[in-house]
């Protein structure tokens, strides 16, 4: 079981010490209330001010403030903080609701510049509690001296009270005293008491850290004195609630203040990181965990009433202390004063940053300070309509990722060591999109000796594919991840119900899945629903094409052995090189020279680079295709390009070379011929592995300056439905007559037929045969046009060579490019500007006639049936675009079929310059 929910069986109550914008609004909160069985949330000012001062999560709210016309900086705090107050005791209302009151409460610190104001602290108690206007709210009241007085009073206005920054014994029993008395007040007014609950907030770490430096380094008394402070502070809040005062008042519903353990990260790396946790466990007390050890406990903490045994220890060692000249007042005393002045100076910052991004916001950028207006949001940057604004509001999270992901990783990385441990050897992404071609990146560029387990990537609905993954990586041996944005596209979907089927024959198929999705997705509450081992909800502001540094890509890769706190590292680098508007801004730079090359006619970007990073050439195809492919604009980029044998190359072309330092393959030597024959090459470098993480943020960003460049909105992808709505019609056919209504041949034999859209039929029209067919299409091709052969083939590399040839052939001729995608991974990728593009494509659809199947469970339909229906929903998308699109079906032997394809594409070709 869970260690975390195990501590609610022994009293204690787990709460979270850590409240930001990021986690209710990726849905993390709400995941571990169910998960790991969260009662309760604390923040204070250091936490408010690591959650505001990094990324850009609050900026747009901070707008709207600012809109309303607030400037006080401690104003601007509060419409930043309370919201996330309010929501997160939304969350937690129905934790609230069944304890009857007793948990499910999230704090809320007054202001610490009030720590020793009674009146003050009290009136902003009851202004706040107002404020926030949710009854499972505490208020967090500092225990200085002053602050008893305050505890007093707002206990007696009906107010949740979270005491905090307690250190001594002495100043302990005052605040119970001052809960009863406030209590008492109330009672004696008549009024109710139940809904006053109430905690102290008695710190720990921190007086070990304190205690340890004044004892020399090998004294047994190291890491002793704040486990058997806080256990005789237990034994006080036994004694004092259980004594006839509060019996008065538990007569009419008065509520135990229970003790709090607070500060319970381990400081000192030599001991235990869940020692503060595992030593505290009892009945009735609450222990607020901090992130990190949250996790830790999360995946080894032991769980046993421990609180108040050895107690007797606990005096001795308190008594041993005293005997070796450690005054424990002295040093409570003092922490209590430093605890005051930390979250004062914290506060502090926070509101110099908050004044600070004001000012900045509030200055404008100018419309040319295209960095600045992106970091901004500012969504007319690329269009100003309501629709777009919309959605660029929606999609721009990916700018905080570098910032916002390492405190996700914890969880990610407690994972992955949970699947090691459970022995897994394989791990399996199915997904499509930007949800499958960054791991693609990362299984191909990682580590091959960094498993198990080892990556696999599955984004086809081929049946070959489908069934050779299933041998690859056999599912009693086998993780699957399945990675969906939207939690509704079929591809997963269908993949996941066949390897669910697979994992069920073997029992317990819910632990051998894990979900990556959006919160409140059908597919989160599909694996909640299955049983899957681990959901993630990724922030919902990241599109799928950008979200390579999110959880999307995060997760595999610590699953396979990738460092993805490095990968972080390297991406915040660069992130921050990217906030400028100058010339050394390397994303803004890039992304106005990619425009300066389209406009100038060269804009065919080719990919050039060794076959183990030909993968990121197929992730920038996604990226850019999608982003700017559209309004019958774009950038048309080729990955893994055939190297050509003497050929032609036309003058439409920008080339880059990705390489790893050191590279000396046929990639490089291809570039540096192009460079001493005057061509434009732009030169990206890898130094390790981990600079992907820049890399990806630079095109990431760069892909947002070209759009704006273009004049196009690069978050949006609005022809990417027209497939899916053909595919369904294709299926709906299907149903109806058995099978799918395939575009009429032009020509046919033995290996292979053609049929054409509208725009190419005419040109073809009389062939005798299908090679007069294919070069009479090939015919169209105009200066400056590109071609596309996109095969719904095994994407496991089986037919590669056969393709490259069908490639090249078409190619070399005129020089013209050629993209290769895999069929339905490219509708996922370039399908987007396929239709949404300029006109200059000639799309050549390859179907096979026949081959191997496997039926689809419970969905009535094989994954050839489905394969089938997208491609030839795809073609007709292709025509209703007015596209020039052959589709033609293999016969027999895929590989037989692709050569005499290729020989026959490459005399039309030669027959056409």
């Amino acid at each position: 079981m869970n260690p975390l929910k195990s501590l609610s069986e022994s009293g204690q109550s787990p709460w979270y010490d850590m409240i930001s914008r990021d986690m209710l609004r990726s849905g993390e909160l709400a995941r571990l209330v169910e998960e790991d069985g969260l009662k309760g949330v604390t923040s204070n000012p250091s936490i408010f001010e690591k959650a505001m001062t990094k990324g850009s999560a609050y900026d747009s709210a901070l707008r709207e403030a600012l809109a309303a016309g607030v400037r006080d900086p401690k104003e601007l705090f509060e419409r930043l903080a309370v919201p996330d107050i309010r929501e997160a005791a939304d969350v937690l209302r129905p934790v609230f609701d069944a304890s009857q009151g007793a948990d499910g409460f999230v704090s809320l610190e007054v202001s610490p510049t009030l720590a020793y104001d009674a009146a003050g602290t009290a009136a902003e108690a009851k202004r706040l509690f107002a404020e926030v206007g949710r009854p499972n709210v505490m208020i967090k009241i500092p225990a200085t001296k002053e602050g008893l007085d305050a505890i007093a009073e707002t206990v007696a206005a009906g107010i949740p009270v979270n005491v905090t920054l307690i250190f001594s014994l002495e100043r302990y029993m005052s605040v119970m005293n001052a809960y009863l008395a406030g209590l008492e007040r109330r009672a004696a007014a008549g009024e109710p008491l139940p809904q006053v609950a109430s905690v102290a907030s008695f710190f720990i770490s921190r007086i070990d850290s304190a205690v340890d430096a004044l004892l020399p380094p090998d004294s047994p008394l190291r890491g002793q004195a704040a486990i058997a402070n806080a256990k005789t502070a237990y034994k006080l809040f036994r004694q004092v609630f259980g004594g006839e005062r509060f019996a008065a008042l538990a007569a009419k519903g008065g509520r135990l203040q229970r003790p709090l353990w607070a500060s319970t990260s381990t400081k000192n790396p030599d001991y235990r990181d869940v020692v503060y946790v595992e030593t505290l466990i009892g009945p009735d007390t609450v222990n607020t965990i901090p992130p990190a050890t949250w996790d830790a406990f999360r995946d080894h903490g032991a769980v046993a009433r421990t609180v108040d045994a050895a107690l007797e220890d606990a005096r001795r060692t308190l008594e041993e202390l005293a005997r070796r000249g450690v005054d424990l007042s002295a040093v409570t005393d003092k922490l209590e004063a430093d605890g005051v002045k930390s979250f004062a100076d914290a506060f502090a910052g926070l509101l110099g940053h908050l004044a600070k991004k004001a000012e900045a916001m509030l200055a404008v950028p100018p419309a040319d300070a295209v960095a600045a207006r992106i970091w901004a949001r500012d969504a007319a940057l690329w269009k100003d309509a309501p629709e777009h604004r919309a959605i660029i509001g929606n999609s721009l999270g990916w700018l905080d990722l570098p910032a916002s992901m390492p405190e996700r990783l914890g969880a990610v990385e407690a994972f992955a060591e949970e699947v090691r441990a459970a022995g897994f050897e394989h791990v399996v992404v199915l997904g499509m999109g930007g949800s499958s071609l960054a791991c693609e990146v990362l299984r191909t560029v990682g580590d091959p000796a960094a498993g198990p387990p080892r990556l696999h990537v599955l984004d086809s609905t081929e049946p070959s594919a489908v069934k050779a993954c299933e041998q690859a990586a056999p599912p009693d041996r086998t993780l699957y991840i399945v990675s969906s944005k939207s939690g509704s596209t079929v591809e997963p979907a269908r993949l996941m119900d066949y390897f669910y089927a697979r994992a069920a024959e073997r029992g317990d198929a819910g632990s051998r899945f894990c979900a990556v999705t959006d919160p409140g997705s059908p597919l989160a509450a599909l694996a909640k629903e299955k049983g899957f081992r681990k959901v993630f909800l990724n922030p919902p502001d990241v599109g799928g094409r950008f979200s390579a540094l999110s959880l999307f890509g995060l997760v595999p890769a610590a699953l396979c052995g990738w460092d993805a706190r490095a990968l972080l590292k390297r991406a915040a680098a660069m992130a921050e090189a990217c906030r400028t508007d100058g010339p050394e801004n390397p994303g803004l730079a890039l992304g106005r020279a990619l425009a300066e090359h389209a406009r100038a006619g060269r804009d065919k970007l080719v990919v050039l680079s060794e076959p183990r990073l030909d993968s990121f050439g197929l992730w920038l195809e996604q990226l850019i295709a999608e982003s700017v492919g559209k309004e019958g604009k774009g950038v048309v980029p080729v990955a893994a390009e055939p190297v050509r044998e003497g050929g032609r190359y036309a003058d439409d072309k920008l080339f880059i070379l990705v390489s790893r330092t050191g590279d000396v393959g046929p990639a490089a030597a291809q570039a540096g011929a192009f460079e001493a024959a005057g061509r434009p090459l732009l030169r990206f470098e890898l130094d390790s592995p981990e600079a992907l993480g820049a890399e990806f943020f630079r095109w990431e960003f760069a892909t947002a300056v070209l759009g704006r460049e273009l004049g196009v909105d690069p978050f949006d992808q609005p022809d990417v439905q027209a497939a899916k709505e053909m595919t369904q019609a294709a299926l709906a056919e299907l149903k109806e007559k058995g099978a799918l209504t395939l575009p009429a041949p032009a020509a046919e034999d033995e290996s292979w037929s053609v049929g054409f859209s509208p725009a190419a039929a005419e040109a073809a029209a009389g062939a005798a045969s299908p090679e007069e067919a294919l070069g009479r299409f090939l015919a169209l091709a105009r200066p400056g046009d590109y071609g596309a052969v996109l095969a719904y083939l095994p994407s496991d590399g089986r037919h590669a060579d056969q393709l490259a040839a069908l490639r090249r052939a078409i190619a070399e001729p005129a020089g013209m490019s050629v993209q290769g995608g895999y069929g339905p991974r490219y509708l996922h990728s370039t399908g987007q500007l396929h239709k949404g593009g300029p006109a200059t494509g000639l799309f050549l659809v390859l179907a096979r006639d026949s081959g191997p199947d496997a039926d689809i469970p419970g969905a009535g339909l094989s994954f050839g049936q489905l394969c089938g229906a997208q491609a030839l929903g795809d073609f007709r998308a292709l025509c209703g675009a007015g596209r020039r699109a052959a589709y033609i079906r293999l016969k027999g032997d895929p590989d037989s079929a692709l050569l005499r394809l290729a020989a026959s594409a490459a005399a039309a070709a030669r027959s056409t310059v």
